[in-house]
């Protein structure tokens, strides 16, 4: 009985870990309003980063509850 207890206890961390994760998405423009390709995004204090694609668009898992995104163009 411990054993399956303990099994759903780890069960249940291991599904509220990944639950914490979100995917977020959205549109890198630039003041005239033109899609920014190749533009960087990261989340602020991690090694977490991706690339916008051609139409500017981008797709990060966070696993923070309120994220800080960081833009950047060259």
């Amino acid at each position: 009985m411990k054993r399956l207890l303990l099994t759903f206890c780890m069960l249940l961390g291991v599904m509220a870990v990944a639950m914490a994760q979100r995917t977020v998405v959205g549109t890198v423009s630039g003041d005239d309003g033109e899609a920014l390709a190749g533009a960087t995004v990261r989340v602020k204090g991690t090694n977490n980063g991706t690339v916008t694609n051609l139409d500017g668009k981008y797709s990060i898992v966070v696993k923070e509850s309120e994220p800080v995104l960081v833009f950047s163009y060259t």
